[in-house]
């Protein structure tokens, strides 16, 4: 922090400038290259379908309000922690954030480029829910990458270690005084100070994403209520839920009496705690003699190459009167009884259900 700090206030104009086009502009085409528009799932169903919704890139344009507001409490910020003086008593006025907005067009940030391996993180992420869980030889690979990595940050930091000393040695450091607090503000977000900047830095953030996504804009008192909210209410929260769920934890670990379980409802904003005993699973009654529930799971066994007929006689063979209606996989429909069963569909049964 202290070898890329910021000397003067366009410095401090420049990282607001550069952290737009990265965060609105460079982020979102990344996003779109890795997922284009027309992507589709491994189930050939369209990627961008609600709830996900496909961003667009926002171009800096300085007589955008939003964007000038971003710039200037941006830079005001950055200016604060480093002690840079702001050249204005009114930073928050409109003629200010306008000059700052038009200070930032002179510095032209760096055409887009996509980037393999922020692709590749982006890929890992989304894929990691449905993700198999790795073999022992990747498991190996995997630690391989893990120490090479390790040595390659031990050797970075050493390297860093001393550049900084170096740093160090050319820098006015009063000896009285900690390094925060000669070149450096440590800043603790507080939402009542409105002269921090931090509230009008949340407030453009958040409202130059929602633009981003095609969502309504915020007005700037309704995000200082939201925001000082958040972190509190984020953190008690988390706290008493994992709490509740790790006494409920040991309860199963105990194998207590079905009676001794809780389902808890927890609401801190009213506050009310509800605590009620759990029910049975609800259980379908399929035939005379088989019930089955959510939990239930039948495995189809020696079906690796096995056809979709072959395993749908299968399972009726296993519970006589049974009859398959649909077969889904995942959220596509595989198979659907009365839509095959239909005169104008006998070719496609044919090719469905291969004897």
């Amino acid at each position: 922090m202290l070898k890329k700090r910021p000397q003067t206030w366009m410095d401090c104009i420049e990282y607001a400038r550069m952290k737009f086009e990265k965060t609105f502009n460079h982020d979102v085409k990344q996003l779109l290259h890795v997922y284009p528009l027309d992507s589709k799932t491994k189930e050939g169903a369209p990627f961008w379908t609600l709830p996900k919704r496909p961003p667009t890139p926002i171009e800096f344009n300085m007589n955008n309000h939003l964007h000038q507001k971003f710039i200037a409490a941006m830079a005001c910020l950055r200016a604060s922690i480093f002690f840079i003086e702001i050249p204005s008593k009114q930073p928050r006025s409109d003629e200010f954030r306008m000059e700052v907005a038009e200070s930032a067009t002179f510095f032209k940030p760096k055409a887009f480029v996509a980037d393999d391996a922020k692709a590749k993180e982006i890929q890992d992420q989304v894929d990691k829910a449905g993700k198999k869980p790795d073999t022992e030889e990747e498991k190996e690979q995997q630690e391989e990458v893990i120490d090479t990595s390790k040595k390659e940050a031990e050797d970075e930091n050493t390297k860093m270690l001393t550049d900084f000393k170096k740093l160090f040695a050319t820098l006015s450091l009063d000896k009285s005084k900690q390094i925060e607090e000669t070149f450096i503000c440590k800043e603790d977000f507080e939402k009542d100070n409105d002269a921090n900047y931090h509230i009008d830095v949340i407030h453009a953030m958040a409202n130059c994403r929602a633009s981003c996504y095609k969502l309504e804009e915020m007005d700037w008192l309704t995000v200082k209520l939201k925001a000082g909210r958040i972190v509190p209410a984020l953190a008690t929260t988390t706290a008493s839920i994992a709490g509740l769920q790790t006494l409920e934890m040991v309860k199963t670990l105990m194998k207590v009496k079905k009676v001794d379980f809780k389902n808890i409802f927890l609401n801190l904003a009213v506050p009310v705690v509800n605590v009620t005993e759990p029910q049975d699973v609800k259980k379908e009654k399929l035939l005379p003699d088989l019930q089955v529930s959510i939990w239930d799971r039948w495995d189809i066994k020696d079906f690796k190459n096995g056809s979709l007929q072959q395993m749908i006689t299968q399972i009726e063979e296993m519970h006589k009167g049974l009859e398959i209606i649909d077969v889904l996989q995942g959220n596509s429909n595989v198979y659907q009884r009365f839509y095959m069963e239909m005169e104008q569909n006998k070719i496609l049964k044919k090719k469905t259900l291969p004897q």
